[in-house]
């Protein structure tokens, strides 16, 4: 084996046992692991934004593009998702306010959510720079 590459989690161990018993070869830590954590920790800070994201998955609308597919495994998703929701809340909140909310418990959750004003204070919080 020439490289034993690791998400520096679980498998770390056994890289440096395997180079410790005298195998040669190239130990790589992969450094994406630590920026997925990092994006986890910060999806976990926004509770109601990262709520308002999964309940509002696609917007019928045609001034805007479909939002961006979240994939949990990939960190930057939550991120471009986030930023999509960021630039088009006003336009998104137009349509979802449009339907009934007895029409169906989803739609009634979306409004609540779109009404929050902690939801879009923290998109705008996370995107102004």
């Amino acid at each position: 084996m020439l490289m034993f590459v690791t998400e520096g989690a679980a498998t770390m161990p056994v890289g440096r046992s395997t180079q410790e018993h005298g195998c040669n070869m190239i130990y790589v830590i992969c450094k994406v692991h630590a920026l997925h954590l990092v994006a986890e920790t910060i999806r976990q800070c926004f509770p109601d934004v990262d709520g308002l994201m999964a309940s509002s998955k696609k917007q019928v609308s045609p001034n805007i593009p479909e939002p961006p597919q979240q994939i949990p495994k990939r960190w930057g998703t939550w991120f471009e998702a986030a930023s999509y929701y960021a630039k088009y809340f006003e336009q998104i909140e137009a349509v979802i306010l449009e339907f009934s909310p007895n029409e169906a418990a989803a739609i009634k959750e979306r409004q609540t959510k779109f009404q929050d004003i902690s939801v879009e204070t923290d998109l705008k919080t996370m995107f102004k720079y």
